[in-house]
C-alpha cells in the first residue's frame, strides 16, 4: 500500500508540473522562453520527488525475487554499490565487456535460470508503452543508484575494455542506413543544436557526454517510466533507420564504453529527468 500510495503522489505531481508547462507552450512563445520553461520544471522535478526513484524502491526487491544479490558485478557476489562507476568492464567469467544492463541480462541466465529469449523479453517488457512498471527497469535503477555520488571511472588501460572503447567510437560515426545518419547527426560538434527546446549534447563538448549517461536510466515525464541505457540506443537507431537493435549485444557494449570512458571523471546523478 505504502508503494501504491507514493507512486500516486508521485505520478500527481508530475501530471501537475507538466500541465503547467503544457498550459504555457500552448500559446506563442519564443524558442528561448520555451527552453526557459521546460528548464525550470525539470529545476523543479530534480528539487521535489524524482518519479523515478519509485522503481528502485520496487527494484530492492526484485533484485532478491531473481537472485542476483548473487550476482558478481565486479566488486564481488552482491555488492553494487560503486559497480556502475566501473562499468563497462571485463568479465572473465562471462569472457568478454560488459555494460550493466549486459551484466544484469548475463546474471538472470545464470542465476535466475531465464534462457536468452527470455532475458530479452523481460528487457523489452515496458518498450513502446507508458505508465509502465517493469521488474527490468526497477532492477536497473535500483543497481544504477547504488552509484550515486561516485564518479564514472572506465578502465581505458585494459587493452578489453580499450578495443571496445574504440569499436564504440567507429560506430558512432558510422553512417549507415537509408537516411545515412549517424550518432553524431544529433549528439556531436562544438556548435549548438537542438529539437525543440531540447539542447541536444554533443559528445566533442568537453562535459556532455558524461553528463548525458551519468543520469541513465532517467524518468521520462511524457511516458511516466524510466528510460534505460539500452532502450535509448534502441529508440534512437530506430529514429536513424538503422538496423533493429538487440540488448545487451556487442554493438550495444561497445557504444556504453565509448560514451562512459568519455565521461570519465562525471559524478553519477542517478535517475535524471526528461521530456
Amino acid at each position: 500500500m505504502k508503494k501504491k500510495v507514493f507512486l500516486s503522489l508521485g505520478l500527481a505531481g508530475t501530471a501537475l508540473l507538466t500541465y503547467n508547462v503544457v498550459k504555457a507552450q500552448d500559446q506563442e512563445l519564443s524558442p528561448e522562453e520555451e527552453i526557459r520553461l521546460v528548464q525550470e520544471f525539470n529545476r523543479m522535478m530534480a528539487e521535489g520527488i524524482n518519479p523515478g526513484e519509485i522503481w528502485a524502491e520496487m527494484g530492492k526487491d526484485v533484485y532478491k525475487k531473481y537472485n542476483l544479490d548473487k550476482c558478481d558485478f565486479g566488486l564481488g557476489p552482491g555488492k553494487i554499490e560503486g559497480a556502475l562507476a566501473q562499468m563497462p568492464r571485463y568479465f572473465a567469467d562471462a569472457k568478454r565487456v560488459m555494460d550493466l544492463e549486459t551484466r544484469i541480462g548475463w546474471c538472470l541466465q545464470k542465476h535466475a535460470g531465464m534462457t536468452p529469449e527470455q532475458v530479452k523479453k523481460f528487457v523489452m517488457q515496458c518498450w513502446g508503452k507508458s505508465q509502465c512498471m517493469g521488474e527490468y527497469d526497477a532492477l536497473v535503477m535500483y543497481i544504477s543508484m547504488a552509484s550515486n555520488g561516485q564518479k564514472i571511472n572506465v578502465n581505458l588501460k585494459d587493452p578489453n575494455v580499450k578495443r571496445m572503447y574504440e569499436a564504440g567510437k567507429k560506430i558512432y560515426y558510422a553512417r549507415i542506413g537509408p537516411w545515412d545518419f549517424n550518432c553524431a547527426t544529433c549528439h556531436a560538434g562544438n556548435k549548438e543544436a537542438r529539437i525543440r527546446a531540447t539542447v541536444l549534447w554533443s559528445a566533442d563538448r568537453p562535459g556532455e557526454a558524461g553528463r548525458a549517461v551519468s543520469i541513465f536510466p532517467k524518468y521520462l515525464v511524457r511516458w511516466a517510466q524510466p528510460m534505460t541505457m539500452h532502450y535509448r540506443y534502441a529508440e534512437c537507431m530506430r529514429q536513424m533507420r538503422w538496423p533493429t537493435f538487440e540488448p545487451h549485444s556487442d554493438l550495444a557494449v561497445a557504444l556504453s564504453t565509448y560514451l562512459y570512458a568519455t565521461g570519465n571523471g562525471t559524478e553519477i546523478k542517478v535517475p535524471g529527468i526528461g521530456r
